[in-house]
C-alpha cells in the first residue's frame, strides 16, 4: 500500500480531468450583444468597485462613478449577475459580474448612415 499522490497523476486514471480554467465565451449568434470585457475593480472593505474597462480590442475607458449596483439580468444580452449602473464618458452603462467571475456590457446598437 503506497499513499496516493493527488497532485499528480501518471495519466492512467480513468478519471476525467479537471477543467482548471473556463475558456472565455466567444461571441455566438445566441449572444451577439453580449461583449466580455476585462475590468479592473478595487476592494475595498469587501465591497468590489470597478474602476476601469479594457475593451476586447486593448481600449482602456476609465470608469467616472458608479451609480448602484444590485442584482439583475439582461434582457437585452442575456446573463444574470450583479449589475453595476456606470457613467464611462459621461455615457450612462450596465457592466454586469457573471456568477463565473468574468465580466460583460451590452454591445451598443450600430448607427446606420
Amino acid at each position: 500500500m503506497g499513499v496516493y499522490d493527488y497532485h499528480h497523476d501518471s495519466g492512467k486514471s480513468d478519471r476525467p480531468q479537471p477543467t482548471l480554467y473556463e475558456k472565455r465565451p466567444e461571441l455566438t449568434p445566441e449572444n451577439p450583444n453580449k461583449v466580455y470585457v476585462e475590468v479592473w475593480a478595487d476592494f475595498k472593505d469587501g465591497v468590489m468597485k470597478p474602476m476601469m474597462i479594457i475593451w476586447t480590442d486593448g481600449r482602456k475607458y476609465p470608469i467616472d462613478r458608479v451609480e448602484r449596483c444590485d442584482r439583475a439580468s439582461s434582457l437585452k444580452a442575456g446573463g444574470v449577475g450583479m449589475r453595476y449602473v456606470c457613467r464611462i464618458m459621461g455615457q450612462r452603462t450596465e457592466l454586469f459580474y457573471e456568477e463565473n467571475g468574468m465580466w460583460f456590457v451590452c454591445r451598443k446598437a450600430e448607427r446606420k448612415a
